[in-house]
């Protein structure tokens, strides 16, 4: 790769980009506009890639450009990039249009600081030095790196990231992280009683059945605004304010975090294959999980203490 000059790499990599997005032969028009260049300079450039090897065109009016596998392979990219690269979101949770190819871990000894090596795809003009990203998940380990950019090649499509915090989401599913105790409320109960439940129990929310299926969730909020209102005296049926979210005993943890995230709310209903609850998992629970390699590390290191 070294031999291309830098309009040929940046031409190339835009082919690239534009034919795993859409999977489809890319016209000299699309890159000539990806790239801000002018369309009759695409066309002189790719015969060369084509004679190398980098690139196949078909003719025809249907016709286009395509990477060869030696395209990928130059820029050491899974040839499935739709499948197996990681996106890139701003701190506002935006996703970019870059993507991660491959992550190196440097000064990973260092007490001050972590820093992360990422090869991208993308127009990185759109990033800043200084700003803060978020990458992830990958698709093996499920690790999420949160960073702020410290430098920035265009030219190589690098990014390095100084990093702030890293986790790796455990694959796991959610019967094995919620928790077994379930405790559910009656929907004809009166709420005041409902409430008593709730204190009694230590915990914040409840799943609301009738006949064992599943109608509703009460929650602390929702008997803090019926005293408000004087309403003590109905039914829970008649007190809660949203329907539950659910999600399957077998399906992922990870699911589960996003189906939180997108609904604003800390906990879920555990359903099993017929729909009756059988658990909760809330964000306790799973963060939990997550830290159990660090306790039983602290549990290891406080053992040999003892014994040293």
């Amino acid at each position: 790769m070294s031999s291309l000059t830098a309009p040929q790499k940046e031409i190339l990599i835009s082919l690239l980009e534009l034919y795993d997005k859409n999977r489809s032969l890319v016209k000299s028009k699309e890159i000539a506009t990806r790239t801000g260049r002018n369309e009759g300079t695409i066309r002189n450039v790719m015969p060369v890639l084509r004679a190398i090897g980098l690139v196949e065109a078909v003719a025809g009016p249907k016709g286009g450009y395509m990477p060869t596998s030696k395209a990928y392979e130059s820029f050491n990219i899974p040839k499935d990039l739709r499948l197996l690269s990681v996106p890139i979101y701003t701190k506002k949770g935006e996703k970019t249009d870059i993507t991660v190819t491959d992550i190196l871990f440097k000064s990973v000894f260092s007490p001050d600081f972590c820093q992360a090596l990422l090869k991208v795809i993308g127009n990185l003009s759109k990033l800043n030095i200084g700003e803060d990203l978020v990458i992830g998940p990958t698709p093996s380990g499920r690790m999420i790196i949160e960073g702020k950019i410290t430098g920035r090649d265009d030219l190589h499509g690098e990014i390095l990231l100084d990093v702030i915090n890293l986790i790796s989401i455990p694959k796991e599913q959610v019967q094995k992280v919620m928790s077994q105790r379930l405790v559910t409320i009656p929907v004809n109960m009166k709420l005041r009683d409902a409430a008593g439940v709730l204190y009694r129990e230590l915990i914040r929310a409840a799943p609301v059945v009738d006949e064992g299926g599943l109608v509703g969730m009460l929650t602390g909020l929702d008997i803090s605004r019926c005293v408000s209102e004087d309403k003590t005296n109905q039914s829970v049926g008649e007190s809660t304010s949203r329907k539950p979210v659910i999600i399957g005993s077998d399906e992922d943890i990870l699911e589960a975090m996003d189906r939180m995230r997108r609904s604003s709310i800390g906990r879920l209903v555990v359903v099993n294959s017929q729909g009756k609850p059988v658990g909760m998992i809330t964000r306790t629970d799973i963060l939990s999980r997550i830290l159990k390699p660090f306790e039983m590390v602290e549990e290891r290191s406080a053992q040999e203490a003892t014994r040293g």
